[in-house]
């Protein structure tokens, strides 16, 4: 049998195994029938990767020369990049499809073709200009590698229907005023101050979630002296939290800045000197609390599991409880990250894709679409 004369299912099974897109774009052009059936394969793209993957979700793209963007019309309209390219202007101005980008880390922003890609949901770079002056309402997910809570604030307006947003601060807090207009729409924020001479001196992470009051989901990375926070403000709508310690924290400010989130259903606690005694006040100053994870405490002992399987069953509380001494077994599902760090997760779930991670580890984005 002839290629040409094997079904769409077979081409499209054969399709399936080419990851490169230039490779696919070429086999495109062969015929009127390879085309087709490739346009069939590229509708369950989502993403293009500069890595090589082996779902059928992605391609990846490894050539150095522009790649044919008149070509990327005919991708699934959910598609987001990973790779800058050199003719990436064509590829804003072209690609109806486009729907999230990622650029380097060290890539300076200055949106002057945003009003051009009006699908864009979700965005990735360096940092970004605080010169920006247009509205871009469909952006809902920013991840930004080297910003400030003072620059982000200020320009926050531009983003009004965000959603989610990951934030490496460059500087230290000092000169930081909560006075900014409340991010109204913001359900997943996380935060980390990053030093590579000193520590940072102030983390603000909690003084700006304060402005955000549809928050739920909250991610921190506190590598610093000091953290400010207003314990006289409570935060009904915060569910999950992680707090990543850099440095040790005294319990009494651990004990006030808890008692903000009444409502917390899930914590994690990373990299702290709790003890046994702690863990039960904890407990106590959140009364909806399903889920407490502190497994890098080494001081807690299986002695505090022993008194909160004591207290949930006087009580009638259910707290599932994750620490250094705990079973494998006994945990809950952790989302592998079989992708890498830095990966695109399917699901606008916090849970799922970020509770049980290291900041570091966190996803670039979480793609809210359900196949």
């Amino acid at each position: 049998m002839l290629i040409n004369e094997l079904t769409d299912d077979c081409l499209l099974t054969i399709f399936d195994c080419i990851k490169d897109l230039q490779d696919l774009i070429n086999c495109s052009k062969v015929c009127v029938k390879w085309s087709n059936v490739i346009v069939g394969r590229t509708r369950r793209v989502k993403y293009l990767f500069k890595q090589s993957y082996y779902s059928p979700d992605y391609v990846c793209n490894f050539v150095n020369r522009p790649i044919d963007v008149t070509c990327l019309s005919k991708f699934n309209e959910t598609m987001i990049i990973r790779t800058p390219t050199k003719d990436i202007d064509k590829l804003f101005r072209d690609s109806e499809s486009l729907k999230g980008i990622i650029f380097p880390c060290n890539y300076y922003l200055d949106f002057e073709l945003m009003p051009e890609i009006g699908n864009l949901e979700m965005l990735s770079t360096g940092y970004l200009s605080p010169k920006i002056s247009g509205i871009y309402e469909n952006v809902k997910q920013l991840h930004l590698y080297d910003c400030n809570l003072d620059l982000f604030e200020s320009i926050a307006h531009c983003f009004p229907n965000l959603e989610r947003m990951k934030i490496y601060a460059a500087d230290d807090g000092k000169t930081y005023r909560p006075d900014h207009p409340a991010m109204a729409n913001l359900k997943i924020f996380e935060m980390a101050f990053y030093s590579f001479d000193r520590p940072r001196d102030i983390s603000c992470s909690f003084l700006f979630m304060d402005s955000c009051p549809a928050l739920q989901s909250a991610h921190i990375r506190i590598d610093c002296n000091q953290i400010v926070f207003n314990d006289s403000i409570k935060h009904a709508n915060l569910q999950d939290l992680v707090i990543q310690f850099c440095k040790p924290i005294e319990w009494d400010k651990l004990r006030r800045l808890m008692s903000k989130y009444p409502n917390l259903k899930h914590l994690a606690l990373r990299d702290t000197s709790l003890e046994d005694e702690y863990i039960d006040q904890l407990i106590l100053i959140l009364p909806k609390l399903t889920l407490l994870d502190i497994r890098e405490s080494s001081g807690v002992t299986r002695e505090a599991a022993d008194h909160i399987r004591d207290y949930c069953k006087q009580y009638g509380r259910s707290i599932k409880f994750l620490s250094a001494e705990g079973r494998h077994g006994e945990w809950p599902h952790i989302s592998l990250n079989i992708y890498g760090s830095n990966k695109i997760c399917r699901g606008f779930d916090f849970m799922e894709h970020c509770f049980f991670n290291s900041f570091d580890d966190l996803p670039h984005f979480l793609d809210p679409i359900d196949d």
